[in-house]
């Protein structure tokens, strides 16, 4: 019963470790649109209502993507390679 007490605690600190890199990912994805938007000359002249809508976009656009749903390898990886450990040393 070791193993399950030990699975709690490596869940706990996936689940840390998957809010941190989602903030992190969110932020790196908000800037890069950021910098877009302030680098594209068609936009000079626009209001800072557009820009937001245009993030906020972007932002909406990442929620859906490929790029989010990798995060949850977070837990599949190493659940797959807890899983596979066990495996070996009591069947191996």
């Amino acid at each position: 019963m070791g193993w399950l007490r030990l699975a709690f605690i490596l869940y706990i600190g996936l689940t840390i470790i998957y809010f941190i890199a989602g903030i992190y990912s969110r932020s790196v994805r908000r800037e890069k649109l950021e910098k877009h938007w302030d680098a594209d000359p068609e936009t000079e002249g626009l209001s800072a209502t557009e820009r937001t809508a245009y993030i906020e976009d972007g932002m909406k656009h990442y929620d859906r993507g490929l790029k989010k749903r990798l995060l949850w390898l977070i837990y599949i990886l190493p659940t797959i390679g807890f899983m596979a450990v066990i495996y070996v040393i009591n069947w191996g």
